[in-house]
């Protein structure tokens, strides 16, 4: 997969290539020698997402800024990512940030960015760096010089260092599977993890080196939630890997029970648009757990129907790949659910989510998804597994005596499932219930309990 290296060494992050979008141009200078990696890692409707890769073929830079014009009148740049993007008319330019800005003889540097387009999206032919036209080649000059001292120095060198500072670092700041799913570190089974020993330390490393999803809500601010979600897309994009976020601020949220709340019925798509600006490459969205299958069940929902398709068209916009939440198998029957899937419709969201936050096992949870699945012509759909290890015992608020379930993976096979994910995070709280703090809140007795039942 991809290669990432600490803020502390140059930036080097491998592009997650999408089959039919990928599209490379390279070039460098006569003066200094360069070379650009202009990469369209994905593409949606009229968004994409774009990764640029310069690597210093001359002298040493201490800063470097590379430009570009678009071929298209209509490509933009809308928000980037490890530099600093400006533009006038087609015409861009992008400027290090300080840290990525040194690059010595052979080092590289790379910023994503997330564009749009209308009509088609040509790859850019042409890039400067420093004012001074890339060809991807060495001057003339170079050979003439660097043979006596680079052959003595660069060997030397290279080998000494390098294996003895990455494989020290990257497994403490960010380890991830050999899968395809993102393990989140921002979160509060990771600090728990790190702070413990012992036996402790191994039954949360089962937790928080498992790859769980990021949920973002109206407890922060908009721009906050914004940024959350930028940080936590563009981490995963960056290490070529997938991370599921949940969308979780629906007016009436949870029906004023636990986790009761959300945001204003006059604020929701703003707050959406909002949130949605934040995506970068193709996370999975999880919309609206218990949403759709508290419908009507209270008052303060609004529209909550039309709520939920203005979310699936604004999030599947900016590149996110939209589950609408559709419960459980003991909560709705398969016709019900069926129905009101329907009612907020497919146009943008690829499928549904089953059992976030709940204990069905996952062989009567893709029982039932199968039967909805059949029912809407094949739509996919994704399974939490994160606590459904011992099943139900009847109960949703801090059960005890469960287990973690199911390892997260994606899946491509004849069924319509498409992922086991952790979408509720295990050990943080279902709320005040049973014993347990406030919904989210930390509660590292059930987390080692979950662990330590766990069958892997």
């Amino acid at each position: 997969m991809s290669a990432r290296r600490t803020v502390s060494a140059l930036l080097s992050v491998a592009a997650l290539s999408v089959a039919g979008l990928t599209a490379v141009a390279s070039t460098a200078s006569a003066a200094e020698g360069c070379r650009v990696d202009y990469t369209v890692q994905s593409q949606w409707n009229t968004g994409f997402q774009g990764d640029v890769k310069i690597t210093n073929l001359g002298s040493p830079l201490s800063s470097w800024t590379v430009a570009w014009t678009f071929p298209s009148g209509s490509q933009k740049v809308q928000q980037a990512w490890n530099a600093n993007v400006t533009s006038s008319g087609s015409r861009i330019s992008a400027s290090s940030v300080g840290w990525n800005g040194s690059l010595g003889t052979g080092a590289s540097a790379q910023f994503g960015f997330i564009g749009e387009y209308s009509g088609s999206n040509p790859v850019p032919s042409s890039f400067t760096v420093n004012g001074v036209a890339c060809t991807g080649t060495v001057p003339t000059q170079e050979p003439t010089q660097e043979p006596t001292q680079e052959p003595t120095q660069e060997p030397t060198q290279e080998p000494t260092q390098e294996p003895t500072e990455e494989p020290t670092q990257e497994p403490t700041q960010d380890p991830q599977p050999s899968g395809d799913l993102y393990v989140d570190v921002e979160n509060q089974s990771y600090a728990a993890w790190q702070a413990a020993s012992g036996s402790t330390k191994d039954l949360l490393a089962k937790i928080a080196l498992t790859p769980q999803s990021v949920w973002i809500g109206n407890w922060n601010s908009p721009s906050v939630s914004q940024q959350q979600m930028r940080d936590a897309t563009s981490r995963a994009s960056q290490a070529g890997k997938t991370v599921s976020v949940v969308i979780y601020a629906i007016p009436g949220r949870d029906c004023g029970s636990h986790s009761g709340g959300g945001v204003g019925e006059s604020e929701y798509a703003q707050w959406v648009d909002t949130v949605a600006r934040g995506i970068v490459g193709r996370p999975i969205v999880i919309l609206e757990p218990d949403a759709l299958a508290q419908l009507g069940d209270c008052n303060g929902q609004g529209d909550r129907v039309g709520f939920l398709k203005y979310a699936a068209k604004s999030l599947t916009q900016a590149g996110g790949r939209v589950y609408i939440d559709a419960g459980h198998s003991g909560w709705l029957s398969v016709d019900t659910a069926v129905n009101r899937l329907n009612q907020i419709g497919f146009e943008y969201a690829v499928g549904f989510a089953l059992n976030t936050s709940n204990y069905q096992t996952t062989s009567a949870s893709q029982q039932y998804g199968e039967q909805i699945s059949q029912r809407l012509g094949g739509k996919g759909y994704v399974i939490d597994t994160s606590r459904n290890g011992n099943g139900s015992n009847g109960e949703w608020c801090n059960p005890r005596g469960r287990a973690l379930g199911d390892k997260p993976r994606l899946v491509n096979d004849s069924t319509g499932l498409d992922a086991l994910l952790w979408v509720k995070l295990p050990g943080e709280s279902d709320g005040s219930c049973n014993g347990g703090p406030a919904a989210g809140q930390w509660w590292q007795e059930i987390a080692l309990e979950l662990a330590r039942n766990a069958k892997w």
